[in-house]
This record gives structure tokens, sequence and C-alpha cells, in this order.
């Protein structure tokens, strides 16, 4: 059997698992993972990318968070040396053959594979979440969210979208600069970022249970790991609106 596990778990199961909450041939599909509830697979990340690889097809795009602090605590950001730090399946996808990477701004990178990522890593924008951004994009176009064993806490970085468009009060802009490399040639750049204010907490949680409670959230589980996703229109629909009266639902203590 290819791929077994010491579970039973295939990829023929997990692709069967994505096709059950609407990932679909030729969809543009963010995919934010944690793999430790697949920790008895043989090659947990090998199977789960073949899976995604199944379900979008050729004709489809795979994009995953590629982020790494570099930039804002180091000074540097180089597209092609930075690792990425949203867990093992991105890293390997970084890696992979074909992937691509955005770094305008450097904050919240993404890697790309398939027929949009020239358009997605084209993208120039002021700030990470705002009009123009990647993740602004990704709403025009009504990606797939899909979330492989996190939560929504965990892997839902349109939240961030949110704050940025209601201009939350929690946080505050604040420019930073340092060195980006690409393809080998150093500039020094500098952006605003949306930094959470000293002494807030926040927890996404409350949006997620939002979002679910309006029947946008499709969910399923394959073994050990839940398998959930929603389409970025549907986000919007349900919770802009309802982020605009609630703007400190985030917000779970400050110190």
């Amino acid at each position: 059997m290819d791929r077994e596990s010491l579970t039973g778990t295939t990829s023929e199961e997990i692709l069967h698992a994505f096709r059950s909450v609407g990932v679909e041939r030729g969809q543009v599909v963010y995919v934010a993972s944690s793999l430790a509830s697949l920790g008895l697979l043989r090659d947990p990340v090998g199977t789960v990318q073949s899976a995604l690889d199944t379900a979008v097809g050729a004709e489809g795009t795979l994009v995953m968070p590629s982020f790494h602090p570099g930039f804002r605590y180091e000074g540097c950001f180089d597209l092609e040396q930075t690792p990425s730090r949203s867990g093992v399946l991105s890293e390997a996808f970084r890696l992979g053959p074909l992937t691509r990477r955005t770094w305008d701004p450097p904050y919240n990178p993404v890697c790309v594979r398939g027929p949009a990522a020239p358009g997605i890593c084209g993208l120039s924008s002021a700030t990470a979440f705002g009009p123009g951004s990647v993740f602004d994009h990704l709403i025009e176009i009504d990606a797939t969210v899909l979330l492989i064993g996190c939560s929504f806490h965990d892997g839902v970085a349109h939240v961030h979208w949110l704050e940025e468009r209601h201009d939350v009060p929690y946080r505050r802009w604040e420019r930073f600069t340092g060195k980006v490399v690409v393809n080998g040639v150093v500039t020094t750049r500098s952006w605003p970022c949306h930094i959470r204010r000293p002494g807030v907490e926040l927890h996404a949680g409350p949006v997620g249970r939002v979002l679910e409670a309006a029947g946008a959230v499709r969910t399923t589980t394959v073994g050990l790991t839940q398998i959930a996703a929603f389409s970025l229109r549907s986000f919007v629909e349900v919770l802009d609106p309802w982020f605009a009266r609630n703007r400190d639902a985030m917000v779970v203590g400050r110190r």
C-alpha cells in the first residue's frame, strides 16, 4: 500500500477528507497545517502533500504560509534562505520544485505552486494584510482555506486582515527597516507593521465560532486529525460586518 501508515491512514483517505470539506480540482487553496496528530504516518509530509496535489490537480494552486519573524526581529529576510516557521509541511513545500515565495512585504510571506503562482508572487503592497496584499487578493479570488490538524486560532491568518481593515485599538503601526535579499541582491527597505500593543492577549477562537455557527465551515476527521475548510467569500460575508461591531472579540486579557 503506497505511503501506508502504522494506523492504516493513507493518502487516498486524506484525499477523501479534503473532498468531503469541499476542496476540488482547479481551486486556489490556502493550507495551514499541524501534522502532530499524523505522527504515526511513516511519511506524514509526503502523504499529505500527495493528497493535496491530487486534490487541486495540475490546474489548481496551493498556497502555504512561510512566516518567519526575521525581518522584524533580526533585520533581514532572504527570499531563498530564510526558512518557514509555519510547520514541517510548509517548509517542505517551500523547498519543493516549482514553488515560489512572496516577499513584499516580508512579514508574512507565503509559498505558492500552481498556475496562479506568478500573479500572487508578483503582488506588492504597503502592508501585510491591507489592500493589494496577498491575503487581500486571496479574498478577491475566493480562495479556500484548508486547516489540517490546526485550529482556527493557529491557522487562519485572515483574522489579521479583519484587524487591519477595522483598525483595532489593541494594535498600533510601527515601521521596521531591514535588509531583503532577493536572488542574491541585497536592498534595505522599510514597511509598516500592525503590531500588538504590550500586555494584550489574543485568541481567534471566538471569531471562528461565529463562522462555524453561520454554517460556513465544513469539517471532518481522518484518523485523529481534524480537517476543516471554508471559502474566503463566506469568511468576509459573515465576519466583516460582525467584526465591525465586535472589534475586541479576540481580546482575552490585558496585563
